[in-house]
């Protein structure tokens, strides 16, 4: 099982990392969905993870709100994307809609392209936002995007990751092993072995998903 940490900035990373998380989704102002950390926090929190051999992927975000960017944002989007590498991130963490709540191909693929196989590629939460009956054809373009997996809670986010573990599953299912999804949203070092055993999936993130 692959545990994955949401961490807001440096200072829990020492503890968590000797609780035994896996990878660290790195990112800023978690209270509105997360957005980019900063270089400085990027910096020292890969120096420490390489010591212990934990992965970190970081958030490309520039603001809350939705997911629908502007052709600034795009440029500043690439700009953290090539830093956040280059400070020795293993992956990114981004996400791009049209207004219509539908992935937006055009953009993925110039920040796709930024990446240039550099490091691994997170579609996040802004998954859920896609109409349940639209997300098959999502998957497929996420796919052909070589986006290496998505994080998902589900449609319903009224539900418990349990609720929607039956949705969650179709999609895995859907993928055939094409892409790997990362289920969060709720999920704590208490309810982590049981939604092992009812959701298809090792990896699991959360911000409690070890005790700190």
């Amino acid at each position: 099982m692959i545990k994955e940490f949401c961490a807001e900035n440096y200072t829990d990373l020492e503890k968590a990392i000797h609780q035994g998380i896996d990878r660290i989704e790195l990112c800023d102002a978690l209270a509105v969905g997360g957005t980019t950390p900063s270089y400085g926090v990027i910096e020292q929190s890969v120096r420490l993870a390489k010591q212990h051999k934990v992965e970190v992927v970081v958030m490309i975000r520039p603001r809350q709100g939705g997911f629908c960017y502007t052709e600034m944002e795009r440029k500043i989007m690439e700009r953290d994307i090539d830093v956040a590498l280059r400070l020795g991130a293993t992956g990114v963490v981004f996400g791009c809609l049209t207004k219509e709540n539908t992935i937006d191909v055009p953009l993925m693929k110039q920040l796709v392209d930024e990446v240039n196989n550099r490091g691994e590629i997170i579609f996040h939460m802004a998954f859920d936002q896609i109409t349940p009956k639209e997300k098959y054809q999502a998957i497929d373009q996420l796919i052909a995007l070589n986006v290496t997996r998505v994080l998902l809670h589900g449609s319903d986010p009224n539900q418990s990751v349990e609720g929607n573990a039956e949705e969650i599953n179709d999609y895995i299912r859907y993928a055939d092993h094409n892409i790997d999804f990362i289920v969060g949203g709720g999920v704590t070092a208490d309810n982590l072995a049981g939604l092992k055993s009812i959701v298809n999936t090792n990896q699991f993130h959360g911000t409690k998903i070890i005790k700190l």
